[in-house]
């Protein structure tokens, strides 16, 4: 009995002293994640406890917004760690617990697998890739894009739309900021299409589109931040690329030719990096436009008074050229210093185009005429910056970075526009009209910004920027080249723009993490215009404070469901160029002006994300809401005496009008709405098999405007939606597919016209799968036409464009070096023992 008892109470006391180890023996797992390439934080990782035995799943968890994790409870024992995260390669790592806390580093995702040895690619990264606050084009895998521009670039991005003059909306907002490198896009040029036009596809990395950036932003942009990333710099060794393109119009031989080349060097001190590209076009575009313009009857009716028909048929021929060169000294495993110098120079070999107008109503009217244009379009801007950026060893994600941008350039234009009169008695009427113009600008950045961590939850970031930019014009005009001195003037514009802001993040428990934000900013802007004759200036000054506070929640419910809540208040800042008082006469028939006196449109901007991710697609949506004050829109009115000085014009009227001018039309820009914009935004991101990956967005967006200066209400409800799909076939042959559709949508003035277009590109990697042949249309049906109408109470307008978009490239592209495939510089040495189960695979 005593035996008996004995071995009972010996066995109860094991089993407790079991249960008791069982208890106490478990072990927090903590850690980072982070990108390979650009060593940002990644959020969203997946994180999974794997049994060393079976790689059966034992527990997990999932980074937060600052790329960090913790798991609890996971026995002492040994493990195998894997993360996974979409576009990436999934890795894996070792660990064994031993003790109650294990803290296993950071670990760096690569974006695609490589045999090192072989310096042989053998997976890519996904088109597309989304994060709950912003989305990211990888244009390596864009091939529409091949030998083309950035512009061709950004057409593909999901709810963002290039016309044919470069301006750019998002999710069917106007107003959109652009960044090159996280710098103001005005930096590389005198204006958007232009920038765009200046980059080659084949130098560009990626492109983030941050719908509803925090104060760290730059809050200019309402419908929020494209920012176009170049491709790296500086990896270990030598290495480059060369990029060659060629190609036409279909609809009429129109060359376009492209030649861009990258070399990198670096060690683990040093950095050098260059870019020098090439590049000559041909565009052109057919308008044609049709009013019809009304007066009241005697018996009070309105009748159509008169008819008229302006068609047009021009373009221009130009050569660019641009050159980069950047140096990095590694100073110390934390700290880099950088300097870059760039130039961005446009030379124009020809701009022309022939208008004809005809006046349907009284065929003997003078402005029944031929108008003849050529000209030349120049510009030269080149920048200088120097970058310092230091972390600490006492915390990496301590960080200390600081920036200095230098900007200047000139840009002159001049044309010539030779009026015909179709009716003979006034061919001695005939004359010769010049408009030219020339200016300079000079344009600083200034960044100082400090990141500081407390404890694992809680960091804030304050800074300071600095904008500061100066631009003097002159405008010159001449009728049978003799200068008239009445007309003609001068304009210069002078801003600061000082801004201070800070945001603090927190973790609020292992699900919810919370952002806020302010900004403040003070702007003092001063605008003067002379005219030759007069003595004295027409200034003006225009000077405000204004405040941005910016909110973004996050929540975690698993590894594959996330939203976030973001609020923020944005800017729209007037464009320089609209403000310029400069009169384009290029068309008689229908004037285009600058407004100097806009004032800045704000925007409050709600939005409600949601991401789903499953194993071989993700889910992205959004719902947001935009309510605008002082909206800037696009103002057309009849051109005569009385409107240009009832909408503050006489300027404008003093250049351009006369007593024949009456019954032409103008064009410019004023704050005239206000604006409730509201969507909801759906892409779906799906690796259908392993050869054939489609990609599906869609915008579905209503508003509300109401003019003030028309006393105009508009509701209307519009969408579009993309298509892109990939299929990878046998023997290194690639075939992408891109289509777009856009409803109709109302303006405040008239209706844009539905329009589709499809792209087609083929490429096939040849020599070792180092260079690459591609073969691409563009707007294949020839369908990339755009129409609308427009209307006042004085007249109505239908006009249709129709670019010579349809187009067939050849391009070729060769890569060099070993570079990509090793380490960059000396903050890489780490985590060199993680390896990747794909490593292997071909």
């Amino acid at each position: 009995m005593y035996l008996k008892r004995t071995v009972i109470l010996t066995l109860l006391f094991v089993a407790t002293c079991a249960g008791l180890y069982a208890q106490t023996n478990k072990a927090t797992i903590s850690g980072t994640v982070s990108d390979a390439n650009s060593k940002e934080k990644l959020p969203y990782v997946a994180v999974a406890v794997l049994n060393s035995k079976d790689s059966t799943i034992i527990n997990g968890g999932i980074t937060n917004d600052y790329g960090k994790f913790e798991i609890e409870g996971v026995h002492y024992g040994k493990y195998i760690l894997q993360y996974s995260f979409v576009g990436y390669k999934n890795t894996y790592k070792d660990i064994e617990l031993k003790q109650a806390k294990v803290n296993v580093g950071d670990v760096a995702l690569q974006v695609s697998s490589s045999n090192l040895e072989e310096v042989k690619v053998v997976g890519a990264k996904q088109m597309m890739e989304y994060k709950l606050d912003k989305r990211v084009l990888n244009v390596d895998q864009n091939l529409i894009a091949t030998g083309g521009t950035a512009s061709d670039v950004l057409e593909d991005v999901p709810s963002v739309e290039v016309d044919d003059e470069g301006n750019i909306t998002l999710r069917g907002g106007s107003n959109v900021t652009l960044l090159i490198d996280g710098k103001p896009s005005d930096l590389y040029g005198s204006d958007v299409a232009t920038v765009l036009a200046q980059i080659p596809a084949a130098s560009i990395d990626k492109v983030e589109v941050i719908t509803n950036p925090s104060a760290k932003y730059n809050p200019e942009g309402m419908s929020g931040i494209i920012n176009i990333t170049l491709k790296e710099k500086g990896n270990r060794g030598w290495n480059g690329s060369v990029n060659l393109s060629t190609g036409s119009a279909l609809n009429k031989w129109m060359p376009r030719e492209n030649l861009t080349g990258f070399l990198n060097w670096s060690n683990s001190k040093f950095g050098f990096s260059s870019s020098a590209g090439v590049r000559y076009g041909n565009h052109a575009m057919l308008t044609d436009n049709m009013r019809f313009f009304t007066a009241q009857g005697a018996d009070g009716k309105d009748y159509v008074s008169d008819i008229m028909r302006t068609q047009r048929d021009g373009g221009d021929k130009n050569i660019g050229y641009n050159f980069m060169l950047a140096g990095e000294w590694y100073i110390d495993q934390l700290s880099t210093l950088t300097l870059n110098f760039n130039c961005h120079n446009r030379i124009s070999l020809d701009d022309y185009s022939t208008a004809t107008n005809t006046n349907y109503v009284d065929p003997l009217s003078a402005r029944n005429n031929t108008d003849i244009s050529s000209g030349d379009n120049n510009g030269q801007h080149y920048n200088i910056g120097i970058i310092y950026d230091k972390k600490f060893a006492r915390n990496h994600d301590e960080q200390f970075y600081s920036s200095f941008t230098w900007n200047w350039g000139i840009h002159d234009r001049s044309t010539e526009d030779r009026i015909i009169y179709n009716n003979p008695a006034l061919a001695d009427n005939n004359y010769i009209r010049g408009d030219t113009s020339a200016s300079n600008h000079r344009h600083a950045v200034a960044d100082v910004h400090y990141i500081i961590p407390f404890g694992e939850k809680h960091k804030l970031e304050v800074g300071y920027n600095l904008n500061y930019s100066y631009a003097k014009s002159n405008y010159e005009y001449s009728y049978d080249h003799i200068l008239d001195e009445a007309t003609s003037y001068d304009f210069s514009r002078e801003e600061w723009i000082n801004a201070l802001y800070f945001t603090y993040g927190l973790q609020l428990g292992k699900k919810i993490s919370a952002q806020v934000g302010l900004r403040g900013e003070m702007v003092r802007s001063n605008f003067d215009r002379q005219t030759y004759v007069s003595t004295e200036k027409d200034a003006f000054d225009k000077n405000y404070n204004s405040l941005y506070p910016t909110v973004h929640l996050s929540y975690q419910l698993n590894q594959m469901n996330a939203f976030q809540l973001s609020y923020s208040r944005r800017i729209r800042r007037p464009n320089p160029w609209n403000m310029m008082p400069n009169v384009d006469l290029t068309n008689q028939e229908y004037i285009r002006f600058g407004n100097p006196k806009i004032d800045p449109e704000y925007t409050d901007a709600f939005e409600l994300g949601y991401s789903l991710m499953f194993k071989n697609t993700t889910i992205f949506t959004s719902v947001y809401l935009r309510e605008v004050s002082d909206g800037i829109e696009r103002f057309e009115f009849l051109w005569n005496e009385e409107n240009a000085h009832n909408y503050g014009f006489d300027w404008a009227w003093d250049v351009a009008g006369s007593d024949t001018a009456t019954g032409r039309t103008a064009q410019t820009f004023k704050n005239v709405s206000k604006d409730r914009n509201f969507g909801l935004e759906l892409i779906i991101d799906r690796d259908i098999t392993k050869w054939w990956k489609a990609n599906i967005s869609m915008n579905f967006f209503g508003c509300h405007q109401f003019d003030d200066e028309l006393n105009r209400t508009v509701n209307s409800f519009n969408f579009n939606a993309k298509a892109n799909t990939t299929i990878t076939l046998p023997k290194n042959w690639t075939i992408q597919i891109s289509g777009k559709y856009f409803a109709p949508s109302r303006t405040i003035q008239g209706q844009n016209n539905a329009r589709y277009d499809m792209d087609i590109a083929v490429r096939k990697s040849i020599l070792n799968k180092r260079g690459s042949i591609g073969l691409n249309i563009r707007d294949v049906f020839d369908s990339r036409q755009n129409g609308g109408y427009a209307y006042t109470d004085e007249y109505f307008s239908y006009n249709y464009r129709h670019p010579y978009s349809r187009s067939l490239r050849l391009s070729f592209s060769y890569n060099f070096g070993a570079g990509q495939m090793k380490d960059k510089g000396p903050h890489d040495k780490e985590h060199q023992t993680i390896q990747s189960a794909d490593e292997d695979e071909e």
